[in-house]
């Protein structure tokens, strides 16, 4: 060891600090109360709340205000959730569910698209079915359903709608087949269809029923950069819609609302409202949604509307912040911010009540409901969104808001100075599969710091764990009890640092393999670093073959395929050594098990992926750039399995010669906290607002060094053998 004359992180002089609330405290669910998110981000939503199904991504408030609708679903899960307001002028919920047989036709999903026809029917898109379905909300029972799948379209989509309830007129978004289709709810019948361009997306009708404005990603054939663009849909002749003119919007038009005299289109990549002169059909106005301070930064992610016409105020459900944003109509700027849950999607008015729609609601809390390792993993169940319901504030309401609003997201200036690299030059980030902490560190009782938050015997994966055969081999092979399934993970967790506070924001692979950014695209980050001239590599889907599930791939090809090229390239000092470089290593999500390739157990796949973690690291260690090095290791998502403090809690490990040793990190940190890491290590300024206000992962690091290599771990040859692992249909890959 050695200690090195500056220290890894030092104090910067430049911009001010921004951090995130929750410090140590965990993620903590409480409905009607404050809650702590994963990663440190609070909601504190103003008003009443009341529970939906998963992700509701669209709603609807009855003629008479007396029944709200939203739908949406994840995971599986998909219903209308039903808000009616009783006698006594309490609310009751309800729900009503998938039609899984009997009846015709049967209802297998929802999305987005909902609206009322009267004050007891609504409207509700099918999604994959091609179907809009027409319900009876205080039933649930289905009245009728109109196909949108005939002549020469097929394979139709049905997303969001707008009703004209003067001539019973339907406008729904056909996203598979590029289209608004009209139906005729009179006559019961798909009147006439329009063709569009890319991903139609938001629709609305004015209020004249004259006019149609659906929100898309462009026509064939518009010029590049920026094809985004609302189209204005003639439809005084229902049976002959057709395209007027596209008017170019913001970069991701997920909302339109129209007014007697202009259009609104929220556009949620840019953080803007483009206000669109409905006569004129030309852009008056581009509202930008920004944060003081912070204003060249993006992830307010504007979607939803609403209109209030006696103040003049446009609602904004402002996704990325959990809030509802307040626009003055009249002057074209933010007037403030309203506290809201977790993404709210929809905003919805009625007099003066305001109605949002937040898809992830409050959050899922743990989902280990027990101390049992074989407790059902990350469920459907536990998803649930919010609907909340609050009167309109006053103006001079708004300021104290809005200030909860950025207190709550980490938005006002820290009094902690902001910390830079010292240092570190090189920076790996491996992301795995979707593990939670307990199932694999949850049997670490601390490290050199003090305690860890783990239940032991939910580690199913750890250093103890009991291995069982699937069913299909419960024949053929005995369980392996108190077998090492992880090794390499929990050398690594003994040698370095690692956190018992750390969260994976997604809740599927793909979110956290394509936007592990906290909801922006990880595109974003190699044009970040292209940008600044950082060189990188990019070990991800270059190593898999798509012809086949990425698990008949081992992480041991992966690993081998990562090795070679880096010595071909780097080993001799020839080329440039990336500053930045990302691996993906997905197989400890696991799949069946498969003898026949090395893969004996369904748990063979973790040991899979902690032996090529381990090689990964051992091979770094060992090459000439470790000395200035820093390895990031985390999940995809936390799918995969139960935790008793958050099913979103998961893996996080740092592994560098300038680690702490055997540390264990309290600071509710996430994907954004890496990020933001890794970017003062490169020395680059924020990505967006998630990575701008997190908190940083410093505390993991010291100024003393130790440059000893990275031994190792074998794994047991009757859960894994690396070598077997290598034939089988992975010998393609050889």
């Amino acid at each position: 060891m050695r200690r090195v004359a500056l220290f890894l992180f030092v104090c910067l002089p430049a911009a001010a600090e921004h951090r995130v609330p929750a410090e140590n405290r965990a993620a903590i669910r409480r409905p009607g109360a404050e809650s702590i998110l994963p990663g440190g981000r609070m909601i504190s939503p103003r008003g009443k709340q009341f529970s939906t199904g998963p992700a509701p991504f669209g709603l609807a408030v009855s003629p008479g205000g007396k029944m709200i609708v939203s739908i949406g679903g994840a995971n599986g899960k998909r219903s209308l959730s039903i808000l009616k307001q009783e006698k006594n002028n309490r609310w009751r919920t309800s729900t009503i569910e998938p039609e899984e047989g009997g009846g015709e036709p049967n209802r297998t999903s929802v999305f987005m698209g909902v609206a009322f026809a009267d004050e007891r029917t609504v409207f509700s898109s099918e999604g994959g079915s091609g179907q809009v379905r027409v319900v009876d909300v205080r039933s649930g029972r289905t009245k009728r359903a109109y196909r949108l799948n005939q002549g020469e379209y097929a394979n139709s989509y049905t997303g969001d709608m707008a009703y004209d309830t003067s001539r019973g007129l339907l406008y729904v978004a056909d996203q598979a087949n590029l289209r608004l289709v009209v139906v005729d709810t009179r006559k019961n019948r798909v009147s006439s269809s329009v063709k569009l361009g890319r991903m139609p997306y938001a629709v609305a009708v004015s209020p004249d029923g004259t006019r149609a404005y659906v929100t898309t990603a462009g026509m064939p054939g518009q010029p590049a950069p920026d094809p985004n663009a609302v189209a204005f849909i003639n439809v005084e002749d229902a049976a002959a819609p057709r395209i007027e003119t596209l008017v170019r919007t913001g970069t991701g038009p997920e909302g339109v609302l129209a007014t007697r005299d202009r259009v609104f289109v929220s556009n949620a990549r840019n953080d803007s409202v483009t206000v669109v002169d409905a006569a004129a059909r030309r852009v008056v106005a581009q509202v930008g949604i920004r944060i003081p301070g912070m204003e060249g930064l993006r992830g307010v992610i504007p979607i939803g509307m609403a209109y209030h016409e006696a103040s003049g105020w446009l609602l904004v459900a402002e996704a990325g912040i959990n809030a509802v944003g307040v626009i003055s109509t009249r002057h074209n700027r933010v007037l403030g911010h309203i506290p809201a849950a977790w993404f709210p999607s929809r905003v919805a008015t009625d007099s003066d009540t305001v109605y949002v729609a937040n898809a992830k609601g409050h959050g899922t809390g743990p989902n280990a409901a027990r101390r049992d390792a074989g407790a059902r993993t990350f469920e459907p169940a536990i998803h649930k969104g919010a609907i909340t319901m609050f009167p309109l504030p006053d103006d001079s309401e708004l300021d104290r808001f809005t200030r909860a609003v950025y207190a709550n997201n980490g938005f006002l200036p820290s009094a902690a100075p902001p910390a830079g690299p010292g240092e570190i030059r090189y920076v790996v980030v491996i992301i795995k599969g979707n593990r939670t902490y307990d199932e694999v560190f949850g049997d670490i009782a601390g490290g050199s710091n003090g305690p860890a938050a783990g239940i032991w015997d939910l580690a199913r994966f750890g250093e103890f764990g009991i291995v069982y055969p699937d069913r299909r081999g419960l024949q053929q092979r005995l369980a392996l009890r108190s077998v090492n399934v992880t090794p390499n993970h929990h050398e690594l967790a003994r040698r370095f640092a690692f956190s018992d506070n750390f969260y994976a924001g997604t809740e599927v692979n793909a979110d956290g393999r394509y936007w592990p950014v906290d909801s922006y695209a990880e595109d974003g980050v190699w044009r970040h670093l292209a940008k600044h001239g950082i060189p990188y590599r990019n070990f991800g889907g270059d190593l898999a073959v798509p012809a086949f599930p990425e698990t008949n791939i081992p992480d041991q090809v992966r690993a081998t395929r990562f090795i070679e090229e880096m010595e071909k390239m780097y080993g001799k000092g020839d080329q440039q050594f990336p500053r930045f470089i990302r691996i993906h290593l997905p197989n400890d999500r696991t799949a069946k098990a498969r003898p026949e390739d090395g893969y004996p157990f369904a748990a063979s796949y973790v040991a899979d992926n902690d032996y090529a973690l381990g090689r990964i690291v051992e091979y770094l260690s060992r090459t000439p750039q470790w000395k200035r090095m820093a390895v990031f290791i985390t999940e995809e998502s936390a799918r995969g399995g139960v935790d008793h403090i958050d099913s979103h809690r998961t893996i996080f490990l740092l592994a560098s010669p300038y680690a702490r040793k055997n540390y264990v990190s309290h600071v509710n940190a996430s994907l954004a906290s890496l990020w933001k890491t890794v970017f003062r290590i490169l020395r680059l300024p924020p990505l967006n607002l998630y990575d701008a206000a997190a908190a940083d992962l410093s505390d993991c690091f010291t100024g003393t060094a130790d440059f000893t290599p990275f031994p190792l771990q074998q794994e047991n040859k009757d859960l894994f053998d690396p070598a077997k692992a290598r034939g089988g249909r992975a010998s393609v890959l050889q």
